[in-house]
């Protein structure tokens, strides 16, 4: 496997296909990171859930298969769902897909474990309700403050809208259709849909998706989330139109089907798949490896006014090790890491907001230009060589964070109130950062990002 593309901190499967986050969860006394998985090749024709645990969310295990498609209510794949744990046992909710006579048939499934090793599978627990198409998906299930258990799932309705659907158990095993809780007339379908109470409010995460619905065939999708007020008692959520008052979870080129769960200390975590590559991309950036695509960084959540802000979780910073100097050069500041795994913090301290940094002459850029008042990212494809640009409107800048993988980086501005997650072809083997602009304005510290074995076993302890 390259040590070009193969991730030093990302959790990533040593073979085949990884998608959406699945069943993330706190189970006698490990973190359960489920996944998507194609194990046997890496395109998209082939599902089961693949699995990591971790004690610190630092030193990770991969544990290979867990949830695998051999039932006939779920023999075209184990699609994505979540985790729960009621009693001793985790309960795990996912969509089993049978397309059997080209017809698709979506089964909402539980499987419950004892001890994180053995599954059992309790069969179908919710059937597709009438008013929805069987594109009916990503069951996400937590705990109600009245009573039971809630369950929000992501689907079509029969006019070809998207919509989230909820649902309610009293004992987890026993599920009965409510009612809709949101809508969409724009889109045609949602997928993995999230609810949670953060900071004394409700988030409610959806990844909107364009269908050609005659073809049956998707056009392009994103994640987004809206702040509302979820109603237990009438099963209601305000402002349930979901075309309108959302914001994009991500600014960058990689981030889809985030799914969050609450730690042993409370704090709201976050993963998401980090990739929305196009076939051709895919095909290309995996063409010498056994595996491809990865996580993001896990991210705590909190609110700031009406702003979701995502931050590296802290446990992360512990794999910080020696600082990278930097040479100041004419225009700006240039340094030269030993590889491509690093952390740069750039801080602001006077009136100057230009800031030009260039990363591996030229992979990957970053720029802020103050009289536009926008924040730019852009990449070098790696199949047509042409430059890609993400940008956000931004009235200013204080704080930006960077984390740099092997093969992608992750961005935070401002105490992550804007993300960027994007993948990057290393195609340079010098790995370098240029850093131009009001460079009289900022501050800047350059790390490096080191694994565990390297920090030893008492940093982690």
């Amino acid at each position: 496997m390259s040590e070009m593309i193969r991730q030093q901190y990302h959790l990533e499967p040593d073979r085949g296909l990884l998608n959406d986050p699945n069943g993330l969860s706190w189970f006698q006394g490990k973190y359960y990171v489920f996944f998507q998985w194609n194990r046997f090749e890496k395109d998209h024709s082939y599902k089961e859930w693949g699995l990591f645990t971790s004690e610190d969310l630092l030193k990770w295990q991969f544990e290979g298969s867990a949830v695998i498609p051999d039932q006939e209510y779920d023999r075209d794949g184990v699609y994505s769902g979540s985790g729960y744990v009621i009693g001793d046992q985790l309960y795990l909710f996912y969509t089993g897909n049978n397309k059997k006579g080209g017809q698709r048939k979506s089964s909402q499934c539980l499987v419950t474990t004892k001890d994180g090793r053995r599954y059992q599978k309790k069969g179908i627990v919710l059937k597709t309700p009438e008013g929805y198409t069987e594109h009916f998906r990503d069951p996400k299930v937590f705990a109600g403050k009245q009573s039971g258990y809630y369950m929000v799932v992501g689907g079509q309705q029969k006019n070809g809208k998207g919509a989230i659907a909820l649902c309610h158990s009293e004992d987890g095993e026993i599920w009965n259709y409510q009612r809709t809780l949101a809508v969409s007339e724009q889109y045609e379908m949602m997928e993995c849909p999230d609810l949670f109470e953060l900071d004394g409010r409700h988030v409610l995460l959806f990844n909107p998706q364009k269908r050609d619905n005659t073809a049956d065939e998707t056009i392009f999708s994103f994640s987004a989330y809206k702040l509302g007020v979820f109603d237990e008692i009438n099963g209601i959520f305000q402002d349930s139109d979901l075309d309108k008052g959302y914001e994009k979870m991500d600014a960058g080129f990689d981030f889809y089907a985030p799914q969050t769960f609450l730690n042993p200390d409370g704090r709201r975590i976050l993963f998401a798949w980090m990739s929305r590559m196009e076939a051709e991309q895919e095909k290309v950036f995996s063409a010498a490896e056994p595996n491809i695509h990865c996580m993001t960084l896990p991210r705590e959540l909190s609110l700031r006014g009406n702003k979701l802000c995502q931050k590296p979780i802290r446990e992360l910073y512990r794999l910080l090790g020696q600082d990278i100097a930097a040479v100041c050069e004419k225009h700006g500041w240039r340094a030269n890491p030993a590889r491509r795994t690093f952390f740069l913090l750039i801080q602001r301290t006077g009136e100057g907001q230009k800031l030009h940094v260039r990363f591996h002459q030229g992979e990957a850029e970053m720029e802020y230009i103050p009289e536009e008042k926008e924040l730019i990212f852009s990449r070098r494809n790696w199949v047509d060589g042409a430059v890609e640009t993400k940008s956000v409107a931004m009235d200013d800048w204080n704080e930006i964070e960077i984390w740099s993988d092997h093969s992608s980086m992750e961005i935070f501005v401002d105490g992550g109130q804007t993300v960027f997650s994007s993948r990057i072809f290393p195609e340079s083997r010098k790995p370098e950062i240029a850093v131009s602009g009001s460079v009289d304005d900022i501050k800047m510290q350059i790390r490096e990002i080191v694994s565990i074995d390297e920090k030893g076993e008492e940093n982690h302890e």
